[in-house]
């Protein structure tokens, strides 16, 4: 649905995107940085592939996402899904994959594997992000620094919603 939403507009949807990029860049790098000062083993976990930059690249959304992890000092840019900055690695696939990808309720090796998924550049950064993910379990409420009291009712709530949005027949 996501893909259908944008499709045929995907110039204007990423040129209004774009155009809002400030508030959504400095939300999604507080959000990083908040998960960092919450829980430093995630990012010393990272090891290396803390200090390399990644693109995620949702391939049915109108703009993609620069991460530099960095602990503390992270970043995430919104780009232009052609962008050709350098970066370590490039990870791209539907939005709602990428998503259930990032809280766990769709298994990466099997996302990668299908297809479902595709890895460009350094495989060994990806994996480590991987790994660090998996092991944090963090979800999309500690991405929103929402406490413990809501954490629980907000992840039921946005993983029904994004249920609701997967085409039929879709996986995760």
């Amino acid at each position: 649905m996501i893909g259908r939403a944008v499709s045929g507009r995907g110039g204007a949807a990423a040129g209004v995107l774009l155009a809002l990029r400030a508030p959504v860049e400095r939300l999604l790098t507080l959000a990083l940085r908040r998960v960092a000062r919450r829980r430093p083993d995630v990012f010393e976990r990272l090891g290396e592939a803390g200090d390399v930059t990644f693109v995620v690249a949702p391939t049915d959304f109108p703009v993609a996402f620069r991460l530099r992890p960095c602990g503390g000092s992270g970043v995430v840019q919104v780009i232009r899904p052609g962008d050709g900055t350098p970066r370590a690695a490039r990870i791209s696939g539907p939005l709602l994959t990428l998503l259930a990808l990032f809280d766990g309720r769709c298994d990466a090796d099997s996302a990668f594997f299908s297809r479902r998924i595709r890895i460009d550049g350094d495989t060994r950064a990806v994996v480590a992000l991987h790994n660090t993910l998996e092991a944090a379990e963090l979800t999309l409420a500690d991405l929103l620094g929402v406490g413990a009291p809501f954490r629980d009712r907000l992840n039921a709530s946005l993983a029904a919603a994004l249920d609701r949005l997967r085409p039929a027949g879709a996986q995760a």
